[in-house]
């Protein structure tokens, strides 16, 4: 989710009813090498990287009060600096503690982070103490080895300021692509009686059927158990909410109508053209776990083959909203528009 949740499939999401969203994580130190920019052109904030010569983020006014920014650190000061950088412009700063992936695991951070309850009670303090009363400080974790442990990390997260916890409901050593590691949706109510402060919920929300599925269990566990602890706030979606950001309506929504304002959507905030391209072969290609259902064009077998590889054919914006039937005239938009380097030009001209 790091490289898909960019700037359109938020506010997509945004659209069809997600109440918050989340950007991908960011190390400390990448986001400090950054310049604040403002993107008249597109009505964006652009954080242009001085080093890469790229936004790393992108953000409107539109999702101002609905954005957490989520960081990727070890060191207490450096999570403080990179938060107050950028924090005028999201409604809170989420620290990562449950990623492990190599980027982060290598570094001290993400999942490396529950081993370490100590530092991890120094940064949120830290942030906690340094930040506008206004932005939500939070924290993503995962499951330890034992509940009880994983109950102890929450109660340390509460005690040292975080405002809400995010827990993937899967252990460090669980991959999500074994299909023996289902997410552990049976523990939740455990680890919200935890705290005081709301949990969120993430793992295996990859359609709404799953989502009605997890409520519907919720619902159960508390009716055969008039003891019950509360149950979690709300549930954070990240696979399903990529292959179709329509996943947060409570209507049905049409698939296509869907993807087509994904482009519209990408035009309207200049996303580059490249980040653009990969969350629709996201959208329009098969993988595991994903509805079937989601189809462009209700397309089956040989025919949406065809239609994939053009659309990872496609070379610009004006193909590609060709392909999915989108007006688009290249000449309303600024020069360079949709590249890679559009934000660095900005930064140049304003220097």
């Amino acid at each position: 989710m790091v490289r898909g949740s960019s700037l359109p499939l938020r506010l997509c999401c945004l659209d069809y009813g997600a109440d918050l969203v989340y950007h991908g994580c960011q190390v400390d130190r990448r986001v400090l090498e950054t310049t604040r920019v403002e993107n008249q052109a597109f009505g964006c904030v652009d954080y242009v990287s001085s080093r890469e010569g790229r936004a790393i983020f992108s953000t409107c006014a539109s999702e101002r009060q609905h954005v957490i920014f989520q960081l990727g650190t070890c060191d207490p000061a450096l999570a403080t600096q990179a938060a107050l950088h950028v924090c005028r412009d999201v409604r809170g700063i989420d620290i990562n503690m449950g990623c492990t992936a190599s980027f982060t695991t290598s570094g001290g951070m993400g999942s490396e982070l529950l081993e370490k309850p100590d530092l991890a009670a120094e940064i949120l303090k830290a942030l906690r103490r340094e930040l506008p009363a206004d932005c939500a400080v939070s924290c993503k974790i995962r499951m330890l080895a034992e509940t009880a442990k994983t109950r102890d990390f929450m109660q340390m997260c509460e005690r040292s300021g975080a405002n809400a916890i995010a827990i993937h409901l899967r252990r460090v050593d669980e991959d999500r692509k074994d299909k023996m590691n289902a997410a552990h949706w049976d523990e939740i109510s455990q680890l919200c009686s935890a705290v005081q402060i709301p949990v969120i919920a993430n793992g295996d929300f990859l359609s709404r059927d799953c989502i009605a599925e997890f409520w519907r269990q919720e619902r159960e566990r508390h009716v055969s158990d008039e003891a019950a602890p509360v149950g979690p706030a709300a549930v954070m979606v990240a696979r399903g909410a990529l292959w179709n950001p329509g996943i947060f309506s409570r209507e049905p929504v049409s698939y296509d109508d869907v993807v087509r304002n994904y482009i519209n959507t990408a035009a309207r905030v200049g996303n580059p053209f490249e980040s653009t391209k990969w969350g629709l072969k996201e959208m329009t290609i098969a993988q595991p776990g994903r509805p079937n259902e989601l189809s462009y064009g209700q397309l089956r077998g040989k025919a949406q083959r065809t239609f994939r590889n053009k659309v990872d054919m496609a070379s610009d914006m004006n193909q590609m909203c060709r392909l999915f039937d989108i007006a688009h005239d290249d000449d309303i938009y600024p020069k360079g528009a949709f590249s890679l380097d559009y934000s660095a030009n900005l930064v140049e001209v304003k220097a």
